[in-house]
C-alpha cells in the first residue's frame, strides 16, 4: 500500500489539538460508491445463479461445470473487491490533518498546508463532453454532484506519482490541491474548516 505524509515528526504530532478527537467522521468517496453501484449487483447475481447450478447440478450441466466455476468465481470476486473498494475509499479529518483512505493508498495533509477550501460542482472541474465516451456512463451520475475543493501550497508528491495511486478526479485540474465528491458535502466542509481554525489557534498558543 502506498502511503505518504506531509511533515510528521516523532513525538507530539505538529499542529495536533488535543481537544480534537483523534479521528472524526469518515466521508465516504463517491467515486468507488459508483462503482459499486454499477458492478456489485450483477456480479453478485452472477456469482449465486452460478452458485446455485453448480451446487444443484442439474441434469445436463455436467458438460459446463467448469465454465460455471470460472464465471461464478470472478463473480464473487468483482462484487468482493468493489464492496471492499467502497469501504476503504473516504476522507477523514483527523487531530493531525487530512487524511485521504483509498483502497491502495493512503495520505495524511497537515491542515497547515491547506490554503483554502470551496464548493464546486464536478461537471464544471470535469466537463462531460471533454471525457471519453467509455466513461461517460460512469461519470454522468456525478455530473451535478457537489465537491469540495482543497486547495494547497503544494501537492505532497508529484502529479504523475499520485496518478498511480489515486484517480485522476480525486486530483484538482487547475491548482495544486484535490477534489473531494462526497454525499455530505456540507458537513465534511464544516468539519475541515473547523479543525483548520482549531489547529490554527493551537499553533499559536
Amino acid at each position: 500500500m502506498g502511503r505518504a505524509q506531509m511533515g510528521r515528526e516523532k513525538g507530539r504530532r505538529p499542529g495536533s489539538d488535543p481537544a480534537l478527537p483523534s479521528c472524526g467522521r469518515r466521508y465516504p468517496l463517491l467515486l468507488q460508491h459508483r462503482l459499486r453501484a454499477m458492478l456489485f449487483w450483477p456480479a453478485f447475481l452472477i456469482g449465486a445463479s452460478t452458485t446455485a447450478l453448480v451446487v444443484l447440478s442439474p441434469p445436463g450441466i455436467d458438460a459446463y461445470w467448469p465454465n460455471l466455476v470460472l464465471a461464478g468465481s470472478g463473480g464473487w470476486a468483482v462484487a468482493g473487491l468493489t464492496l471492499w473498494f467502497s469501504l476503504r475509499a473516504f476522507v477523514c479529518c483527523r487531530a493531525d490533518g487530512l487524511w485521504l483512505r483509498t483502497p491502495f493508498y493512503e495520505l495524511l495533509i497537515p491542515y497547515r498546508a491547506v490554503q483554502s477550501t470551496r464548493l464546486s460542482q464536478f461537471g464544471r472541474q470535469f466537463p462531460l463532453e471533454n471525457e471519453r465516451w467509455s466513461r461517460r456512463r460512469f461519470l454522468e451520475p456525478l455530473f451535478f454532484s457537489t465537491v469540495v475543493a482543497v486547495e494547497l501550497d503544494e501537492l505532497p508528491a508529484s502529479r504523475q506519482v499520485l496518478r498511480l495511486w489515486l484517480s485522476h478526479y480525486l486530483l484538482s485540474p487547475d491548482t495544486p490541491g484535490f477534489m473531494f465528491p462526497v454525499r455530505d458535502w456540507l458537513g465534511f466542509r464544516s468539519e475541515l474548516d473547523e479543525h483548520r481554525s482549531r489547529s490554527h489557534v493551537y499553533r499559536t498558543t
